[in-house]
């Protein structure tokens, strides 16, 4: 069983991520400010320790000028003060100070302050442990030492701040937390809300909606994502309406010859003499043969009218599929006594679909042959043009009207001087001009030195040029040597 960690959401992922890593960047700051404020407080106090005990020795100094510090000074009188006027402050039992003579002892300390020295140094900083409490001293004797001042603070002190300090800032990032978490939501979900719409929309189409969803107002980063998807929609859309006019265009077709194989069958089966019954029988075969080429070629324009960009595309040797392909075909130039004529005169490579390639050179070289009157020619070449490969095939058969060309791409369509010459259902020009766009080429359609027709198919050459052969090639199939 697969156990989800996270929600299955961009909004709720997006929160937690965002959240996690305030936390953390906060939390070491918080640290860092902690560590940083525990080192300022340790110097400020530092100072502060420096500088109160130097004003009681220049306070002392004072005295001093005016004779002995013990005869001017009353100590009684001076601890009654001191323990009279209490300090109540936070602190102030934390904080003590001293002054010792050499002579006459402790002189004068505060009430937090113990009886024996804080320190046994006479000038500097030191540390003593007073009452299981570690304290912070710093000491200064007068010039020729007769006096020493002793000024304390116990440690908790400092960490009593430092932790206020800590204190002050988590109870500000948890009270900020909350807040920051509802920000960042309402900002990820205004930023998200293209998305919320766009999910909106494609929930509201129905099935065979197609239409390309606006662009207006979409983020970068969205509208590559719905530029596909109209793409899709586009592609979608082509696919349904050739499946529908496939659907239409074959229904059409094949409701002809169904009905003649059905009459023919009939006539047949009526048929009480043995010449009409098998007249009738053949007639029955031949339309069985139209349909199975028809349903053939049908299948065939299906087919690559759904290919798409994605399709497996190879180096392919132009010449060597246009020799395969004759050499397929050869029964049926044998048949009309036609010569074949390839020219090329270097080895040629283009970039696409083996199986497509293949079949359109087969529909050209198959249609001049059908086309073109017994004993007739039909002529191949191949050449490049600059970075094209020039593919063209033409036959001496009776050609077609220049007003017709745009024409013959259209599906089932057969123009009048061709459509008694050969049987043939329309298709293989749809079939060309449809794997000619998938590979990016161009077809054109021209009259034929010879009389009859000229296909031309224009390739874009790879990348990798080919290899040029210095040596002209010529094959020529004969109707007696080859075939």
């Amino acid at each position: 069983m697969k156990i989800r960690l996270l929600p299955n959401s961009l909004k709720k992922k997006l929160l937690f991520f965002l959240l996690l890593v305030t936390v953390i960047i906060w939390g070491l700051t918080a640290f860092i400010s902690y560590k940083e404020s525990q080192n300022e407080v340790t110097k400020l106090f530092k100072a502060e320790l420096a500088q109160s005990a130097g004003v009681l020795h220049a306070f002392v100094e004072s005295m001093l000028h005016e004779g002995s510090l013990s005869e001017h000074w009353d100590v009684d009188h001076t601890s009654n003060l001191l323990h009279t006027h209490e300090l109540t402050y936070q602190y102030a039992g934390k904080i003590a100070f001293q002054l010792w003579s050499v002579e006459d002892g402790l002189i004068l300390r505060s009430e937090s302050a113990p009886k024996f020295a804080l320190s046994q140094l006479r000038n500097g900083y030191s540390l003593t442990t007073i009452d299981e409490h570690r304290w912070y001293v710093f000491s200064i004797a007068n010039h020729n030492g007769e006096y020493i001042i002793h000024v304390g603070q116990r440690e908790d002190v400092r960490e009593a701040i430092t932790i206020d300090i800590a204190r002050q800032l988590m109870q500000n990032f948890l009270l900020g937390l909350p807040v920051l978490g509802i920000a960042i939501w309402i900002i990820v979900s205004h930023t998200l809300s293209p998305i919320s719409h766009l999910k909106e929309q494609l929930s509201k189409r129905e099935a065979g909606y197609l239409e390309s969803l606006p662009l207006n107002g979409l983020p970068e980063e969205i509208l590559p994502l719905v530029e596909e998807l109209n793409t899709l929609f586009s592609q979608l859309e082509q696919a349904f309406e050739n499946e529908r006019n496939f659907t239409s265009d074959a229904s059409h077709e094949l409701r002809t010859p169904l009905a003649g194989l059905l009459t023919q069958i009939q006539v047949a089966q009526k048929a009480k003499d043995e010449t009409m019954r098998a007249q009738a029988l053949a007639k029955a075969q031949q339309a069985v043969l139209r349909m199975t080429r028809m349903v053939q070629q049908l299948l065939t324009l299906s087919r690559v009218q759904n290919q798409n960009e994605n399709l497996t595309r190879i180096a392919i040797d132009i010449n060597r599929e246009i020799i395969s392909v004759i050499s397929d075909i050869q029964s049926l130039a044998r048949n009309k006594n036609i010569d074949i004529e390839f020219q090329s005169g270097e080895t040629l490579t283009i970039s696409g679909n083996m199986q497509l390639i293949n079949i359109l050179i087969r529909n050209l070289i198959e249609n001049a042959v059908k086309y073109s009157p017994l004993n007739g020619k039909v002529k191949i070449r191949t050449l490049r043009e600059k970075n094209k490969v020039w593919f063209s095939v033409e036959d001496n058969g009776p050609g077609i009207d220049e007003q017709d060309y745009d024409r013959l791409t259209q599906r089932f369509y057969r123009c009048v001087e061709t459509a008694n010459s050969a049987e043939g259902c329309g298709l293989g020009l749809s079939i060309v001009q449809r794997i000619a766009a998938i590979h990016e080429a161009e077809i054109h359609f021209s009259r034929s030195s010879m009389g009859g027709l000229m296909v031309l198919v224009v390739f874009d050459l790879p990348i990798i040029r080919p290899v040029a052969i210095n040596r002209r090639k010529s094959y020529f199939f004969r109707k007696k040597s080859q075939l």
